[in-house]
Protein backbone atom coordinates (compact mmCIF):
# COMPACT_ATOMS: atom_id res chain seq x y z
CA UNK A 1 0.00 0.00 0.00
CA UNK A 2 2.80 2.31 1.22
CA UNK A 3 4.66 1.62 -2.42
CA UNK A 4 1.56 2.31 -4.51
CA UNK A 5 1.71 5.95 -2.89
CA UNK A 6 4.65 6.70 -2.37
CA UNK A 7 5.23 5.91 -6.79
CA UNK A 8 1.62 7.71 -6.70
CA UNK A 9 2.98 10.46 -5.39
CA UNK A 10 6.48 10.52 -7.61
CA UNK A 11 4.16 9.85 -10.47
CA UNK A 12 2.39 13.59 -9.34
CA UNK A 13 5.28 15.20 -9.15
CA UNK A 14 7.20 14.07 -11.97
CA UNK A 15 3.91 15.44 -14.32
CA UNK A 16 4.06 18.52 -12.40
CA UNK A 17 7.25 19.42 -13.37
CA UNK A 18 7.22 17.81 -16.78
CA UNK A 19 5.44 21.40 -18.08
CA UNK A 20 8.28 23.92 -16.49
CA UNK A 21 10.85 21.23 -17.57
CA UNK A 22 10.00 20.75 -21.18
CA UNK A 23 9.42 25.07 -21.41
CA UNK A 24 12.89 25.24 -20.40
CA UNK A 25 14.51 22.99 -22.92
CA UNK A 26 11.87 24.52 -25.61
CA UNK A 27 13.59 28.48 -24.41
CA UNK A 28 17.15 27.02 -23.79
CA UNK A 29 17.15 25.67 -27.58
CA UNK A 30 15.79 28.99 -29.06
CA UNK A 31 18.11 31.28 -27.37
CA UNK A 32 20.86 29.11 -27.85
CA UNK A 33 19.94 29.48 -31.50
CA UNK A 34 19.22 33.16 -31.59
CA UNK A 35 21.23 34.61 -28.82
CA UNK A 36 24.21 32.91 -28.20
CA UNK A 37 23.24 32.30 -24.41
CA UNK A 38 20.85 30.20 -21.92
CA UNK A 39 17.89 30.88 -20.43
CA UNK A 40 19.72 31.40 -17.25
CA UNK A 41 23.26 31.76 -17.11
CA UNK A 42 24.50 33.32 -13.88
CA UNK A 43 23.11 34.13 -10.47
CA UNK A 44 21.58 37.35 -11.48
CA UNK A 45 19.10 34.74 -13.44
CA UNK A 46 18.18 32.99 -10.96
CA UNK A 47 17.38 36.31 -8.60
CA UNK A 48 15.26 37.47 -11.23
CA UNK A 49 13.55 34.07 -11.61
CA UNK A 50 12.41 33.64 -7.79
CA UNK A 51 12.00 37.40 -7.66
CA UNK A 52 9.21 37.22 -10.55
CA UNK A 53 8.20 33.61 -9.27
CA UNK A 54 7.12 34.57 -5.26
CA UNK A 55 4.81 37.60 -7.17
CA UNK A 56 3.36 35.70 -10.16
CA UNK A 57 2.68 32.92 -7.73
CA UNK A 58 0.78 34.88 -4.89
CA UNK A 59 -0.76 37.31 -7.37
CA UNK A 60 -2.01 34.13 -9.76
CA UNK A 61 -3.10 32.40 -6.46
CA UNK A 62 -5.10 35.22 -5.18
CA UNK A 63 -6.90 35.38 -8.67
CA UNK A 64 -8.06 31.90 -8.78
CA UNK A 65 -9.27 32.05 -4.68
CA UNK A 66 -12.39 33.92 -5.91
CA UNK A 67 -12.75 32.89 -10.08
CA UNK A 68 -12.85 28.71 -8.92
CA UNK A 69 -16.04 30.13 -6.77
CA UNK A 70 -17.49 32.47 -9.73
CA UNK A 71 -16.24 35.64 -8.68
CA UNK A 72 -13.60 37.71 -10.54
CA UNK A 73 -12.26 40.11 -8.53
CA UNK A 74 -10.82 43.18 -10.99
CA UNK A 75 -10.03 45.10 -8.19
CA UNK A 76 -6.92 42.89 -6.91
CA UNK A 77 -4.45 45.01 -8.37
CA UNK A 78 -5.54 48.06 -6.47
CA UNK A 79 -5.38 46.22 -3.34
CA UNK A 80 -1.77 45.24 -4.10
CA UNK A 81 -1.37 49.04 -4.14
CA UNK A 82 -3.40 49.64 -1.42
CA UNK A 83 -1.90 47.17 0.81
CA UNK A 84 2.17 47.95 -0.03
CA UNK A 85 1.44 52.12 -0.21
CA UNK A 86 -0.09 52.08 3.27
CA UNK A 87 0.99 49.17 4.91
CA UNK A 88 4.91 49.72 3.82
CA UNK A 89 4.87 53.41 4.57
CA UNK A 90 3.41 52.70 7.87
CA UNK A 91 6.21 50.00 8.69
CA UNK A 92 9.44 52.61 7.74
CA UNK A 93 7.62 55.38 9.89
CA UNK A 94 8.07 52.89 12.72
CA UNK A 95 11.88 51.20 11.00
CA UNK A 96 10.40 48.16 11.14
CA UNK A 97 12.54 46.96 8.54
CA UNK A 98 11.81 44.60 5.65
CA UNK A 99 9.53 41.93 7.34
CA UNK A 100 7.52 44.86 8.99
CA UNK A 101 6.97 46.23 5.24
CA UNK A 102 5.63 42.23 4.40
CA UNK A 103 3.71 41.92 7.46
CA UNK A 104 2.00 45.56 7.63
CA UNK A 105 1.55 45.33 3.90
CA UNK A 106 -0.04 42.16 4.39
CA UNK A 107 -2.32 43.26 6.84
CA UNK A 108 -3.88 46.36 5.12
CA UNK A 109 -4.27 43.84 1.74
CA UNK A 110 -6.45 41.95 4.33
CA UNK A 111 -8.44 44.75 5.82
CA UNK A 112 -8.88 45.75 1.93
CA UNK A 113 -10.43 42.46 0.82
CA UNK A 114 -12.21 42.35 4.44
CA UNK A 115 -14.17 45.37 3.24
CA UNK A 116 -14.59 44.62 -0.14
CA UNK A 117 -16.45 40.93 1.21
CA UNK A 118 -18.45 43.04 3.56
CA UNK A 119 -19.61 45.12 0.58
CA UNK A 120 -20.28 42.20 -1.93
CA UNK A 121 -22.30 40.12 1.04
CA UNK A 122 -24.51 43.38 1.96
CA UNK A 123 -24.89 45.06 -1.32
CA UNK A 124 -24.81 41.97 -3.88
CA UNK A 125 -23.38 43.61 -6.44
CA UNK A 126 -22.09 41.71 -9.37
CA UNK A 127 -18.78 40.97 -8.10
CA UNK A 128 -16.59 42.31 -12.32
CA UNK A 129 -18.47 45.44 -11.04
CA UNK A 130 -17.93 45.59 -7.62
CA UNK A 131 -13.96 45.63 -8.67
CA UNK A 132 -14.03 48.19 -11.02
CA UNK A 133 -15.76 50.34 -8.75
CA UNK A 134 -13.52 49.12 -5.80
CA UNK A 135 -10.56 49.61 -7.88
CA UNK A 136 -11.37 53.33 -8.28
CA UNK A 137 -11.59 54.24 -4.70
CA UNK A 138 -8.13 52.55 -3.85
CA UNK A 139 -6.21 54.05 -6.76
CA UNK A 140 -7.45 57.60 -5.26
CA UNK A 141 -7.13 57.12 -1.89
CA UNK A 142 -3.18 55.41 -2.81
CA UNK A 143 -3.22 58.77 -4.98
CA UNK A 144 -3.49 60.72 -2.07
CA UNK A 145 -1.50 59.58 0.13
CA UNK A 146 2.61 60.64 1.03
CA UNK A 147 2.10 63.46 -2.21
CA UNK A 148 1.84 61.06 -5.17
CA UNK A 149 4.94 59.47 -4.49
CA UNK A 150 3.40 55.94 -3.32
CA UNK A 151 6.40 53.98 -1.72
CA UNK A 152 10.18 53.93 -1.98
CA UNK A 153 12.00 51.20 -0.54
CA UNK A 154 15.24 52.00 -2.85
CA UNK A 155 18.21 52.68 -0.29
CA UNK A 156 15.75 52.22 2.75
CA UNK A 157 17.90 50.51 5.74
CA UNK A 158 16.37 46.85 7.14
CA UNK A 159 14.43 46.14 3.70
CA UNK A 160 17.23 44.03 1.91
CA UNK A 161 16.09 40.68 3.79
CA UNK A 162 12.91 41.32 0.71
CA UNK A 163 16.10 40.85 -1.53
CA UNK A 164 17.57 37.35 0.00
CA UNK A 165 17.14 34.68 -2.41
CA UNK A 166 16.67 32.02 1.01
CA UNK A 167 14.41 34.72 2.55
CA UNK A 168 11.85 34.58 -1.03
CA UNK A 169 12.66 30.41 -1.05
CA UNK A 170 10.85 30.20 2.24
CA UNK A 171 8.55 32.62 1.41
CA UNK A 172 7.18 31.27 -1.61
CA UNK A 173 7.09 27.68 0.11
CA UNK A 174 5.07 28.89 3.13
CA UNK A 175 3.04 30.65 0.97
CA UNK A 176 1.99 27.14 -0.98
CA UNK A 177 1.95 24.99 1.92
CA UNK A 178 -0.41 27.65 3.84
CA UNK A 179 -2.48 28.07 0.85
CA UNK A 180 -3.17 24.01 0.35
CA UNK A 181 -3.80 23.53 3.75
CA UNK A 182 -6.53 26.17 3.92
CA UNK A 183 -8.19 25.46 0.64
CA UNK A 184 -7.73 21.78 0.93
CA UNK A 185 -7.03 20.50 4.29
CA UNK A 186 -8.96 23.03 7.07
CA UNK A 187 -12.42 22.86 7.57
CA UNK A 188 -12.83 26.41 5.85
CA UNK A 189 -11.49 24.02 2.33
CA UNK A 190 -13.91 22.05 3.04
CA UNK A 191 -16.68 24.41 2.66
CA UNK A 192 -15.01 26.42 0.21
CA UNK A 193 -15.02 22.79 -1.77
CA UNK A 194 -18.52 22.27 -1.11
CA UNK A 195 -19.41 25.74 -2.24
CA UNK A 196 -17.38 25.46 -5.68
CA UNK A 197 -19.68 22.56 -6.09
CA UNK A 198 -23.04 24.22 -5.43
CA UNK A 199 -23.58 27.49 -3.41
CA UNK A 200 -27.18 25.99 -2.93
CA UNK A 201 -26.35 22.64 -1.86
CA UNK A 202 -23.68 23.98 0.30
CA UNK A 203 -26.53 26.77 1.92
CA UNK A 204 -29.14 23.93 2.66
CA UNK A 205 -26.44 21.89 4.10
CA UNK A 206 -25.91 24.91 6.62
CA UNK A 207 -22.54 25.99 5.32
CA UNK A 208 -22.61 29.87 5.65
CA UNK A 209 -20.96 31.02 2.45
CA UNK A 210 -21.71 34.51 2.86
CA UNK A 211 -18.37 34.08 6.09
CA UNK A 212 -16.57 31.69 3.35
CA UNK A 213 -16.60 34.45 1.10
CA UNK A 214 -15.72 36.97 2.99
CA UNK A 215 -12.89 34.89 4.58
CA UNK A 216 -11.61 34.26 1.09
CA UNK A 217 -11.70 37.45 -0.31
CA UNK A 218 -9.41 38.24 2.66
CA UNK A 219 -6.98 35.61 2.10
CA UNK A 220 -6.90 37.17 -1.77
CA UNK A 221 -6.55 40.62 -0.61
CA UNK A 222 -3.39 39.27 1.90
CA UNK A 223 -1.92 37.49 -1.08
CA UNK A 224 -1.57 40.18 -3.39
CA UNK A 225 -0.50 42.81 -0.91
CA UNK A 226 2.61 39.74 -0.54
CA UNK A 227 3.24 39.58 -4.23
CA UNK A 228 3.24 43.71 -4.70
CA UNK A 229 5.43 43.85 -1.72
CA UNK A 230 8.36 41.75 -3.63
CA UNK A 231 7.49 43.52 -6.60
CA UNK A 232 8.15 46.81 -5.64
CA UNK A 233 11.11 45.97 -3.78
CA UNK A 234 12.34 44.76 -7.20
CA UNK A 235 11.79 47.88 -9.00
CA UNK A 236 12.59 50.01 -5.94
CA UNK A 237 9.38 51.68 -5.38
CA UNK A 238 5.60 51.25 -6.01
CA UNK A 239 3.93 54.39 -7.66
CA UNK A 240 0.45 54.67 -7.76
CA UNK A 241 -1.73 54.73 -10.35
CA UNK A 242 -5.07 56.50 -11.55
CA UNK A 243 -7.66 55.07 -14.06
CA UNK A 244 -8.11 51.77 -13.44
CA UNK A 245 -4.47 51.31 -14.65
CA UNK A 246 -4.03 48.63 -11.95
CA UNK A 247 -5.93 46.23 -13.36
CA UNK A 248 -3.07 45.49 -15.79
CA UNK A 249 -1.58 43.35 -12.35
CA UNK A 250 -4.49 41.25 -12.84
CA UNK A 251 -4.69 39.99 -16.54
CA UNK A 252 -0.95 39.79 -15.88
CA UNK A 253 -1.03 36.94 -13.97
CA UNK A 254 -4.19 35.21 -15.68
CA UNK A 255 -1.75 33.17 -17.78
CA UNK A 256 0.10 31.28 -14.29
CA UNK A 257 -3.55 30.88 -12.76
CA UNK A 258 -5.26 29.35 -15.88
CA UNK A 259 -1.92 26.93 -16.76
CA UNK A 260 -1.35 26.10 -13.21
CA UNK A 261 -4.98 25.03 -12.45
CA UNK A 262 -4.28 22.88 -15.64
CA UNK A 263 -1.31 21.38 -14.35
CA UNK A 264 -3.13 20.90 -10.74
CA UNK A 265 -5.60 18.67 -12.42
CA UNK A 266 -2.88 16.90 -13.74
CA UNK A 267 -1.02 16.27 -10.82
CA UNK A 268 -4.15 16.56 -8.65
CA UNK A 269 -3.05 19.91 -6.63
CA UNK A 270 -3.74 22.93 -7.66
CA UNK A 271 -1.78 24.91 -5.75
CA UNK A 272 1.48 22.95 -6.39
CA UNK A 273 -0.13 23.21 -9.85
CA UNK A 274 -0.01 26.99 -9.61
CA UNK A 275 3.30 26.87 -8.30
CA UNK A 276 4.78 25.03 -11.68
CA UNK A 277 2.48 27.51 -13.59
CA UNK A 278 4.51 30.69 -12.39
CA UNK A 279 7.36 28.73 -12.83
CA UNK A 280 6.37 27.81 -16.54
CA UNK A 281 5.37 31.36 -17.29
CA UNK A 282 8.21 33.49 -15.48
CA UNK A 283 10.73 30.84 -17.78
CA UNK A 284 9.24 31.93 -21.04
CA UNK A 285 9.64 35.66 -20.00
CA UNK A 286 13.27 35.14 -19.10
CA UNK A 287 14.16 33.32 -22.10
CA UNK A 288 12.33 36.15 -24.42
CA UNK A 289 14.13 38.91 -22.38
CA UNK A 290 17.20 37.44 -23.47
CA UNK A 291 16.27 37.19 -26.87
CA UNK A 292 16.26 40.89 -26.47
CA UNK A 293 12.52 41.99 -26.91
CA UNK A 294 10.92 44.97 -25.31
CA UNK A 295 8.41 44.53 -22.83
CA UNK A 296 5.67 45.35 -25.23
CA UNK A 297 6.57 42.73 -27.51
CA UNK A 298 7.17 40.20 -24.85
CA UNK A 299 3.95 41.47 -23.65
CA UNK A 300 2.18 40.29 -27.06
CA UNK A 301 4.24 36.23 -27.00
CA UNK A 302 2.45 35.79 -23.63
CA UNK A 303 -0.92 36.96 -24.60
CA UNK A 304 -0.74 34.92 -27.52
CA UNK A 305 0.71 31.71 -25.95
CA UNK A 306 -2.06 32.54 -23.38
CA UNK A 307 -4.78 32.75 -25.38
CA UNK A 308 -3.58 29.55 -27.69
CA UNK A 309 -3.46 27.95 -24.13
CA UNK A 310 -7.12 28.90 -23.73
CA UNK A 311 -8.61 27.85 -26.76
CA UNK A 312 -6.46 24.22 -26.31
CA UNK A 313 -8.31 23.89 -23.01
CA UNK A 314 -11.85 24.62 -23.87
CA UNK A 315 -11.55 22.69 -26.62
CA UNK A 316 -9.91 19.70 -24.93
CA UNK A 317 -12.80 17.72 -24.55
CA UNK A 318 -13.49 17.86 -28.16
CA UNK A 319 -10.19 16.91 -28.91
CA UNK A 320 -10.23 13.88 -26.74
CA UNK A 321 -13.89 12.88 -27.97
CA UNK A 322 -11.71 12.82 -32.14
CA UNK A 323 -8.98 10.86 -30.43
CA UNK A 324 -10.91 8.33 -28.99
CA UNK A 325 -13.53 8.57 -32.29
CA UNK A 326 -10.53 7.22 -34.40
CA UNK A 327 -9.35 4.65 -31.84
CA UNK A 328 -12.69 2.67 -31.82
CA UNK A 329 -12.78 3.43 -36.03
CA UNK A 330 -9.52 1.69 -36.17
CA UNK A 331 -10.39 -0.82 -33.44
CA UNK A 332 -13.90 -2.12 -35.93
CA UNK A 333 -11.70 -2.08 -39.20
CA UNK A 334 -8.76 -4.28 -37.21
CA UNK A 335 -12.16 -6.33 -36.53
CA UNK A 336 -13.52 -6.30 -39.90
CA UNK A 337 -10.19 -7.28 -41.41
CA UNK A 338 -9.98 -10.67 -39.43
CA UNK A 339 -13.30 -11.42 -39.77
CA UNK A 340 -12.67 -11.06 -43.51
CA UNK A 341 -9.16 -13.02 -43.18
CA UNK A 342 -11.35 -16.29 -41.47
CA UNK A 343 -13.63 -16.16 -43.94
Amino acid sequence: MKSNDTKDMVLRVAKAAAVPLAVWAIMQAIDLAFAGMGVINNSADIKTLFRNLISSLAFALAIGANLNCGRMDLSLGAQMYAGVIFGGNIALMFNLGGIGVLILSMAVGALCGLVIGFVFIRLRILPMVLGLGMTLVFECMCFAINNQQGIILYGKSGVDILSNITFIVIVTVAIVILAYYMFQLSSYGFKYRAIQGSQKLAADAGINIYSNCVICYVIAGTLVACAGVFTTIYQGNLTPVLGMSSNGKVFTNMFPMVLGTWIGGLCHNREGGILMGSVTVNIIILGLTKLGLSNSVQNVVIYALFLLFVVYNTNRSKIDYHRARRARVAEARKMLAQKAAVH
